[in-house]
């Protein structure tokens, strides 16, 4: 079981949706500090995630996930802040099938280069004490996604980095963990306009499926996560739907 206490957790993401609802539930751990990395602030937001623990240090740190150098410099800054990161979160999501560039490097490229400029703060052999670092994917990560055929492909791509990375033998030489988070449909601003972000014309009806399917909660999803989290299952990946948990055991079609 995972240990919080005293951890300094940082998160990439928006200021809503499964990853922020995981950072409400965090702030009443006995953490010792968060920091929230967004190319915007929400200066609300940030208060009201403060006053469910004054006793956590709570700091945002201003991150264009497209941009490389804005990335290198704001992650240098946070993890010297906080001398060294115990979580990171990568929960950071866009649908823009039509936008490909946008699709990718604020699901994948980005998400992977946030945590390669993290790991110097949380690798044994360096700055860090060892941890853990959750990457966000999707069912569609797992599965094809015929209307959102861009988004699915990051998504696959998210569970390549994850599982490379959760190798073991990288694990016993950082004492980082890598997990992956897949949830089901979830009520999300993500979930809005679904139409206008098809990947092609050709989507109306899976679309139409998509629409009128049940949804789980935010919440919901972020507990039963930070409930995976609590296990410490290097390399792991977790389908999170309709508010229940569970493994997902990868198939190996290839071995060297």
């Amino acid at each position: 079981m995972f240990d919080w206490t005293g951890k300094n957790v940082v998160y990439v993401g928006s200021f809503s949706g499964i990853g922020w609802q995981m950072m409400m539930q965090l702030m009443q751990k006995d953490i010792k500090m968060m920091g929230i990395m967004h190319r915007m602030e929400n200066v609300e937001m940030m208060k009201k995630l403060q006053a469910i623990n004054p006793s956590v240090k709570v700091v945002f740190m201003q991150m264009n996930l497209m941009e490389r150098m804005s990335i290198d410099q704001a992650m240098k800054k946070m993890g010297q802040m906080m001398g060294h990161i115990d979580v990171m979160i990568n929960g950071e999501g866009v649908l823009l099938d039509k936008d490909v560039e946008t699709t990718m490097g604020m699901n994948l490229t980005g998400m992977i280069h946030s945590t390669m400029m993290a790991m110097p703060y949380m690798d044994k052999t360096q700055m860090g004490m060892g941890g853990m670092v959750v990457n966000m994917s999707s069912v569609y990560g797992l599965e094809p996604a015929p209307a959102f055929a861009v988004y699915a492909a990051a998504m696959h791509g998210i569970l390549g980095f994850t599982r490379s990375m959760g190798d073991k033998m990288i694990y016993q030489k950082t004492g980082v963990m890598f997990m992956a988070m897949c949830p089901g449909l979830t009520n999300s601003e993500m979930m809005m306009n679904l139409r206008d972000n098809v990947t092609w014309h050709h989507s109306e009806s899976m679309v139409e499926a998509i629409e009128s399917a049940k949804r789980q909660m935010p919440e919901e999803a972020a507990m039963q996560m930070i409930h995976a989290m609590e296990m410490m299952k290097n390399g792991s990946m977790w389908i999170v739907n309709m508010g229940h948990l569970k493994e997902v055991m990868p198939t190996m079609h290839w071995q060297m």
